[in-house]
Protein backbone atom coordinates (compact mmCIF):
# COMPACT_ATOMS: atom_id res chain seq x y z
CA UNK A 1 0.00 0.00 0.00
CA UNK A 2 1.64 3.21 -1.44
CA UNK A 3 1.13 6.05 1.69
CA UNK A 4 0.91 9.62 1.65
CA UNK A 5 1.91 11.94 4.07
CA UNK A 6 0.79 15.19 3.91
CA UNK A 7 1.17 18.88 6.30
CA UNK A 8 0.76 22.08 5.56
CA UNK A 9 4.25 24.15 6.17
CA UNK A 10 4.22 27.91 5.39
CA UNK A 11 8.01 29.17 6.66
CA UNK A 12 11.72 28.00 5.73
CA UNK A 13 12.99 25.17 7.43
CA UNK A 14 15.48 27.29 8.88
CA UNK A 15 12.86 29.58 10.42
CA UNK A 16 10.81 26.65 12.14
CA UNK A 17 10.11 26.75 15.89
CA UNK A 18 11.50 23.16 17.81
CA UNK A 19 8.22 21.88 17.19
CA UNK A 20 7.59 22.48 13.72
CA UNK A 21 11.43 20.82 13.07
CA UNK A 22 10.93 17.88 14.95
CA UNK A 23 7.23 17.26 13.17
CA UNK A 24 9.98 17.03 10.25
CA UNK A 25 12.03 14.84 11.18
CA UNK A 26 9.59 12.55 12.33
CA UNK A 27 8.17 12.28 8.93
CA UNK A 28 11.31 11.72 7.43
CA UNK A 29 12.24 8.96 9.81
CA UNK A 30 8.67 6.94 9.23
CA UNK A 31 9.58 7.66 5.82
CA UNK A 32 13.04 5.58 6.07
CA UNK A 33 11.04 3.25 7.95
CA UNK A 34 8.79 2.26 5.79
CA UNK A 35 9.75 2.63 1.41
CA UNK A 36 5.92 2.84 0.21
CA UNK A 37 5.76 6.54 1.88
CA UNK A 38 6.10 9.66 0.37
CA UNK A 39 6.13 13.05 1.97
CA UNK A 40 4.58 15.99 1.18
CA UNK A 41 4.32 19.79 1.55
CA UNK A 42 0.81 21.45 0.50
CA UNK A 43 1.56 24.97 0.18
CA UNK A 44 -0.05 28.38 -1.02
CA UNK A 45 1.10 28.83 -4.84
CA UNK A 46 2.11 31.80 -4.39
CA UNK A 47 4.84 30.29 -1.34
CA UNK A 48 8.04 28.95 -2.29
CA UNK A 49 9.02 26.48 -0.17
CA UNK A 50 11.42 23.83 -0.50
CA UNK A 51 12.15 20.41 2.28
CA UNK A 52 14.75 18.36 1.71
CA UNK A 53 12.75 15.03 1.30
CA UNK A 54 9.37 16.30 0.65
CA UNK A 55 7.71 16.51 -2.48
CA UNK A 56 5.67 19.88 -3.06
CA UNK A 57 1.93 20.47 -4.23
CA UNK A 58 0.63 23.78 -4.03
CA UNK A 59 -3.20 24.90 -4.07
CA UNK A 60 -4.96 28.53 -4.10
CA UNK A 61 -5.73 29.36 -0.67
CA UNK A 62 -8.28 31.51 -0.03
CA UNK A 63 -6.82 34.43 2.13
CA UNK A 64 -3.70 33.47 4.29
CA UNK A 65 -5.32 29.98 5.28
CA UNK A 66 -6.00 27.08 3.50
CA UNK A 67 -9.01 24.95 3.63
CA UNK A 68 -8.49 21.36 5.42
CA UNK A 69 -10.35 19.87 1.98
CA UNK A 70 -8.47 21.32 -0.35
CA UNK A 71 -5.33 20.20 1.39
CA UNK A 72 -6.91 16.08 1.51
CA UNK A 73 -7.81 17.06 -2.16
CA UNK A 74 -4.25 17.75 -3.36
CA UNK A 75 -2.75 14.69 -1.51
CA UNK A 76 -5.29 11.92 -2.99
CA UNK A 77 -3.95 13.90 -6.75
CA UNK A 78 -1.35 11.88 -6.15
CA UNK A 79 -0.46 8.17 -6.93
CA UNK A 80 -0.96 6.64 -3.49
CA UNK A 81 -3.97 4.35 -1.66
CA UNK A 82 -3.47 6.15 1.81
CA UNK A 83 -4.06 9.97 2.38
CA UNK A 84 -2.64 11.08 6.06
CA UNK A 85 -2.93 14.80 6.92
CA UNK A 86 -1.40 15.90 10.36
CA UNK A 87 -0.85 19.44 11.80
CA UNK A 88 2.44 20.32 10.91
CA UNK A 89 4.04 20.69 14.72
CA UNK A 90 2.75 16.86 15.34
CA UNK A 91 5.25 13.87 16.14
CA UNK A 92 4.17 10.85 14.20
CA UNK A 93 5.71 7.77 15.44
CA UNK A 94 6.03 4.72 13.23
CA UNK A 95 3.98 2.90 15.11
CA UNK A 96 0.81 4.16 12.82
CA UNK A 97 1.64 1.76 10.27
CA UNK A 98 0.46 -0.85 12.49
CA UNK A 99 -2.51 0.52 13.36
CA UNK A 100 -3.85 0.05 9.37
CA UNK A 101 -6.04 -2.66 8.45
CA UNK A 102 -7.35 -3.48 4.49
CA UNK A 103 -10.93 -2.70 5.50
CA UNK A 104 -10.84 0.71 6.95
CA UNK A 105 -11.63 3.67 5.33
CA UNK A 106 -10.76 6.35 7.92
CA UNK A 107 -8.10 6.74 10.90
CA UNK A 108 -9.22 10.08 13.01
CA UNK A 109 -6.35 10.00 15.20
CA UNK A 110 -5.64 12.09 18.71
CA UNK A 111 -2.57 13.44 20.16
CA UNK A 112 -0.71 12.47 23.58
CA UNK A 113 0.10 16.35 25.02
CA UNK A 114 3.60 16.26 26.16
CA UNK A 115 4.89 18.98 28.82
CA UNK A 116 8.07 19.58 26.46
CA UNK A 117 9.98 17.89 23.88
CA UNK A 118 13.15 19.05 22.69
CA UNK A 119 14.42 15.48 20.86
CA UNK A 120 12.95 12.67 19.21
CA UNK A 121 15.38 10.67 21.48
CA UNK A 122 14.72 11.91 24.82
CA UNK A 123 11.70 10.29 27.21
CA UNK A 124 8.40 11.48 26.81
CA UNK A 125 6.71 13.67 29.10
CA UNK A 126 3.59 13.03 29.02
CA UNK A 127 0.36 14.98 30.16
CA UNK A 128 -2.29 14.10 28.80
CA UNK A 129 -4.17 11.90 26.14
CA UNK A 130 -5.93 15.04 23.95
CA UNK A 131 -9.56 12.91 22.88
CA UNK A 132 -11.14 16.49 22.77
CA UNK A 133 -9.59 17.10 19.19
CA UNK A 134 -7.92 15.35 16.37
CA UNK A 135 -4.53 16.07 14.71
CA UNK A 136 -4.07 13.75 11.99
CA UNK A 137 -6.84 12.30 9.37
CA UNK A 138 -5.93 8.92 7.09
CA UNK A 139 -8.26 8.40 4.55
CA UNK A 140 -8.53 5.42 1.82
CA UNK A 141 -7.88 7.22 -1.65
CA UNK A 142 -10.57 5.94 -3.07
CA UNK A 143 -13.05 6.48 -0.18
CA UNK A 144 -11.87 10.00 -0.01
CA UNK A 145 -12.38 11.00 -3.70
CA UNK A 146 -16.14 9.17 -3.59
CA UNK A 147 -16.96 11.06 -0.17
CA UNK A 148 -14.96 14.62 0.18
CA UNK A 149 -17.95 16.49 -1.04
CA UNK A 150 -19.29 15.85 2.67
CA UNK A 151 -16.46 17.87 4.11
CA UNK A 152 -17.20 21.37 4.33
CA UNK A 153 -14.94 24.00 3.78
CA UNK A 154 -12.95 24.68 7.18
CA UNK A 155 -9.53 26.72 7.54
CA UNK A 156 -6.49 25.19 9.10
CA UNK A 157 -5.32 26.68 12.41
CA UNK A 158 -9.26 27.22 13.25
CA UNK A 159 -11.14 25.65 15.85
CA UNK A 160 -13.39 22.86 15.16
CA UNK A 161 -12.35 21.39 11.93
CA UNK A 162 -11.32 18.21 13.24
CA UNK A 163 -14.02 17.55 15.52
CA UNK A 164 -16.63 18.35 12.46
CA UNK A 165 -14.29 15.87 9.97
CA UNK A 166 -13.94 13.38 12.98
CA UNK A 167 -18.09 13.48 13.13
CA UNK A 168 -18.27 13.54 8.90
CA UNK A 169 -15.77 10.17 8.80
CA UNK A 170 -17.42 8.09 11.62
CA UNK A 171 -20.88 8.22 10.27
CA UNK A 172 -19.34 7.73 6.75
CA UNK A 173 -16.98 5.04 6.61
CA UNK A 174 -15.72 1.72 8.33
CA UNK A 175 -13.52 3.62 10.70
CA UNK A 176 -10.72 3.49 13.29
CA UNK A 177 -10.45 5.52 15.72
CA UNK A 178 -6.32 6.00 16.76
CA UNK A 179 -6.93 7.32 20.19
CA UNK A 180 -6.18 4.21 22.74
CA UNK A 181 -2.75 2.30 23.00
CA UNK A 182 -0.36 3.02 21.77
CA UNK A 183 -0.74 6.57 20.91
CA UNK A 184 1.02 7.36 17.32
CA UNK A 185 1.05 11.01 17.48
CA UNK A 186 2.55 13.75 20.58
CA UNK A 187 2.39 17.35 20.68
CA UNK A 188 4.79 19.57 22.64
CA UNK A 189 3.18 22.06 24.50
CA UNK A 190 2.74 25.65 23.52
CA UNK A 191 0.73 28.70 23.23
CA UNK A 192 -2.48 28.59 20.98
CA UNK A 193 -4.08 31.63 19.17
CA UNK A 194 -6.74 29.32 17.61
CA UNK A 195 -9.53 29.87 19.88
CA UNK A 196 -8.44 34.32 20.08
CA UNK A 197 -9.87 36.95 17.95
CA UNK A 198 -12.88 36.78 15.77
CA UNK A 199 -11.68 37.07 12.59
CA UNK A 200 -14.06 35.37 9.41
CA UNK A 201 -11.84 32.35 9.24
CA UNK A 202 -12.08 31.50 12.93
CA UNK A 203 -16.15 32.95 12.36
CA UNK A 204 -16.33 30.74 9.28
CA UNK A 205 -15.38 27.37 11.50
CA UNK A 206 -17.60 27.88 14.23
CA UNK A 207 -20.66 28.80 11.94
CA UNK A 208 -20.41 25.43 10.19
CA UNK A 209 -19.62 23.34 13.62
CA UNK A 210 -22.99 25.34 14.97
CA UNK A 211 -24.93 24.28 11.83
CA UNK A 212 -23.70 21.01 11.47
CA UNK A 213 -26.44 18.53 13.31
CA UNK A 214 -23.87 15.87 13.90
CA UNK A 215 -22.18 17.48 16.20
CA UNK A 216 -24.68 17.11 18.98
CA UNK A 217 -23.64 13.22 18.88
CA UNK A 218 -19.50 14.54 19.04
CA UNK A 219 -20.49 16.67 22.59
CA UNK A 220 -22.28 13.59 23.70
CA UNK A 221 -19.16 11.20 22.88
CA UNK A 222 -16.77 13.66 24.32
CA UNK A 223 -18.37 14.37 27.32
CA UNK A 224 -19.74 10.93 28.14
CA UNK A 225 -17.08 8.88 27.36
CA UNK A 226 -13.77 10.44 26.11
CA UNK A 227 -13.55 12.68 28.97
CA UNK A 228 -14.59 9.81 31.48
CA UNK A 229 -11.40 8.24 30.88
CA UNK A 230 -9.33 7.51 33.72
CA UNK A 231 -5.83 8.81 34.30
CA UNK A 232 -2.80 6.85 34.56
CA UNK A 233 -0.62 8.85 37.89
CA UNK A 234 -0.78 12.24 36.75
CA UNK A 235 -1.46 11.29 32.70
CA UNK A 236 -4.89 13.28 32.39
CA UNK A 237 -7.73 10.82 29.98
CA UNK A 238 -4.86 7.95 29.45
CA UNK A 239 -6.91 4.45 29.56
CA UNK A 240 -9.72 3.86 27.52
CA UNK A 241 -12.99 2.47 28.90
CA UNK A 242 -13.09 -1.33 29.05
CA UNK A 243 -16.45 -0.67 26.83
CA UNK A 244 -15.04 2.23 24.54
CA UNK A 245 -15.48 0.52 21.36
CA UNK A 246 -18.64 -0.57 21.89
CA UNK A 247 -20.18 2.36 22.54
CA UNK A 248 -18.22 3.77 19.73
CA UNK A 249 -20.03 1.56 17.93
CA UNK A 250 -23.49 2.37 19.41
CA UNK A 251 -23.01 5.78 18.52
CA UNK A 252 -21.43 5.89 14.82
CA UNK A 253 -21.82 2.75 13.52
CA UNK A 254 -25.30 1.86 13.40
CA UNK A 255 -26.14 4.75 10.96
CA UNK A 256 -24.16 3.33 7.80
Amino acid sequence: MKIAIGINSYKQEADLEKREALCLESLRRCRDKNPDVTLYNVIDEQDNISFDGFHTLKLKQDGKLPYVNKIIDKLAGTDNDLIVFLNNDIVLNASFFKQLEDNIESYPTSRVHLHSLDSLDEPLKLQSYSVHGFDLFAFKKTWWLSNNHLFPDMYLGKPYWDTVYFMKSVLNSNFKILNKQPPVIFHPEHSSESMEGNDRYKVNNEKIASTTPEMGKWWHFVQNVLLKRPSAGEVLWWTPLANEIELENNLFRHEN
